[in-house]
């Protein structure tokens, strides 16, 4: 282009477009200077001063980078403080998944308002983008392990794809006199049961050993397997797996009395208890009810079946449901005793996560933690199945009642929501309670209460709360009212889904994710370990002088019960898959499952005593420090 045809004015590059267009000249050149005529009215719409001109591409880009970088550094942020502090990696998580939301509705705000697309595809891109998010969430995907052994949502979870309905049905024979008498059973749901009560696979001797695991944490105030001594040296190779066995959904843990190993699971649309056999792994007997706990919504996130642990005791097993049901069966066939659906004869509610408290058996008593109104805590005949009596207003929490004594009064001791009370074991009348803030569908509380000398109780619960140090005692004398006083109270032992386990005056259990040691005297933190893998929400068993932690991703992890360091002396991976349930260690047998498998191995001993611990019928365990 020449130089006196790019100093034309506008006007005259106008003019000159109209003549040229009046002329007749070759096509080529005509094209060429209406070309240049062309630019120079698109000059005309060029503003000449800065500030009126439209945003660039870059700036349109300014709020996504601003959004998104604030969310980063927020999550950023409590992850460092997570990691400095040892804090509450659920918050994080919870955050990340928070962050991942708003990301998606920025993202969505941005591509409306400055992508620049036309109103269209702009509109249609942001409606993916807020469908694609919903449908991530609604699914209440899976929870894996992430975070270096935290919980988080990542996967896929089709609501069709349960796996313990794939599993292989159970024979089942029409159960002829199995049900004796009770008023608890109506005749319709006592026939039903008798048709559905899966058939013995082989007669189960009940055969009292001195190293049984009858309950959920052994029957004891927390697990412990008494004074037996892992031969560490042995550990160098992993130990035998005595036998595996795919098994229903559940986190009921195994109950053991000498080779019988009573759980419950489900499988498809039948909750069971199954009794196996410790030595083969063999079903000896199962019984069925037919219900399915399977929650929807946030409820999801603890998955398809029950939850508490069986009881055995003087022949006979007692189980509670996922749904509320207690039953009381022969031991060595299964066949049904008695039972009770406490839900619909007391009234209450399924727990978000469904009914989780093991039901306290001893002498003739059984005790359960119901929740309803008017009866937060009930108590039968054990053999009848009879009302005892029932008290509280409360709903209840996930942990189970313990029996114990303050005061030269024998109590009930049960966490409910937002409260602990003691309830007299005769009548169940209250004896005394203290605040402890819960929520059983959010900031639940899953945690055993733990008495530890003549007057103490020890709590713990997760969320962030951490733990506490409770003296019950009467006011003036043997006959005065109970008090309770709090001795300390910190944000250590924030065990969120396990318990603890009391040692020479020092406690240990997950702190979270982080496997702590504390005094119990005055709740200061010892030492406290992060591992890689990590433990995880797991859970702890006391062994002699070691500590067995069973962890989220199913390794079995031995360390030395010591308040001066922490220090590993094995590891070995045991069941594969998430891992809430507890172990059950009867002598050398270590059982172990989750919601898929179930294992037994052979652990090596160097000696293993009579199992003793601390419990209502045992010793209790010292209060004061004495360290090794």
């Amino acid at each position: 282009m020449h130089a006196n045809e790019a100093a034309l004015t506008v006007d005259q590059a106008a003019a000159l477009r109209d003549n040229l267009q009046a002329k007749h000249l070759p096509l080529p050149t005509l094209l060429r200077l209406l070309r240049m005529t062309d630019m120079t009215d698109d000059a005309k719409q060029v503003p000449t001063n800065a500030s009126d001109r439209s945003p660039s591409r870059p700036r349109r880009t300014v709020f996504l980078f601003a959004w998104l970088g604030a969310l980063a550094l927020i999550w950023g942020t409590m992850w460092v403080r997570a990691t400095v502090t040892q804090s509450d990696w659920g918050v994080v998580n919870s955050a990340g998944i928070a962050a991942v939301a708003l990301g998606a509705v920025g993202l969505a705000v941005w591509v409306v308002r400055s992508s620049g697309l036309s109103l269209g595809r702009r509109l249609a891109l942001a409606a993916i983008l807020l469908v694609l998010t919903g449908a991530f969430f609604a699914q209440r995907l899976p929870i894996e392990l992430i975070h270096n052994g935290d919980v988080g949502v990542v996967g896929w979870r089709w609501r069709g794809a349960a796996p313990d309905r794939e599993l292989t049905s159970l024979p089942l024979r029409h159960a002829e006199g199995n049900a004796q008498g009770t008023a608890k059973v109506g005749d319709a749901r006592r026939q039903a049961m008798e048709e559905n009560a899966p058939a013995p696979q082989s007669p189960a001797a009940w055969e009292p050993s001195l190293h049984d695991y009858p309950a959920f944490l052994g029957g004891k105030y927390w697990a412990d397997a008494g004074d037996v001594q892992f031969d560490f040296e042995k550990f160098a190779s992993p130990p035998r797996q005595v036998w595996e066995r795919k098994i229903g959904a559940g986190w009921s843990s195994f109950a053991t009395v000498g080779d019988l190993a009573v759980t419950q699971e489900q499988r498809g649309d039948q909750e069971l208890v199954t009794a196996y056999s410790v030595a083969t792994g063999d079903v000896l007997w199962a019984h069925a009810d037919n219900v399915r706990w399977d929650p929807n919504g946030v409820g999801a996130l603890g998955y398809a079946g029950p939850r508490a642990t069986p009881s055995l005791h003087q022949g006979r097993v007692v189980t509670h449901g996922a749904t509320g049901i207690v039953n009381c069966l022969d031991a060595t066939t299964g066949g049904l005793i008695w039972s009770c659906d406490t839900l619909k004869q007391f009234g209450g509610e399924i727990l978000m996560w469904g009914v989780s408290s093991s039901p306290l058996v001893f002498d003739d008593w059984v005790v359960v933690s119901v929740g309803a109104p008017g009866a937060s805590v009930v108590a039968f005949d054990l053999a009848t199945g009879d009302l005892r009596w029932k008290e509280g207003k409360s709903k209840a929490s996930y942990g189970s009642p313990i029996r114990t004594a303050f005061g030269g009064v024998e109590q009930v001791v049960t966490v409910d929501e937002g409260e602990v009370v003691g309830r007299r074991m005769s009548d169940g009348e209250p004896l005394w309670r203290f605040p402890w803030l819960s929520h059983s569908d959010s900031d639940a509380s899953a945690s055993q209460p733990v008495p530890v000398g003549d007057d103490l109780l020890f709590v713990s619960k997760g969320y962030g709360h951490g733990s506490a140090l409770m003296r019950i005692q009467r006011e003036n004398g043997d006959r005065g009212a109970f008090h309770c006083e709090e001795l300390w109270r910190k944000s250590v032992m924030k065990t969120k889904m396990g318990n603890v386990v009391v040692r020479d005056g020092f406690v240990y259990g997950l702190d979270d994710v982080y496997l702590q040691c504390i005094e119990l005297e005055t709740g200061r933190s010892r030492w406290k370990k992060r591992r890689n893998p990590s433990f995880g929400h797991g859970q702890v068993l006391l062994a002699g002088d070691a500590l067995l932690t069973l962890t989220e991703a199913g390794e079995v992890v031995i360390a030395d019960a010591n308040p001066e360091r922490y220090r590993e002396r094995a590891a070995f991976p045991a069941v594969e898959g998430l891992t809430w349930n507890n172990p059950a260690l009867a002598g050398s047998r270590l059982l172990v499952r989750n919601a898929a498998v179930a294992a037994c191995y052979e652990l090596p001993l160097r000696s293993l005593a009579v199992a003793s611990g601390p419990g209502p019928d045992g010793e209790r365990a010292p209060a004061a420090n004495s360290p090794e």
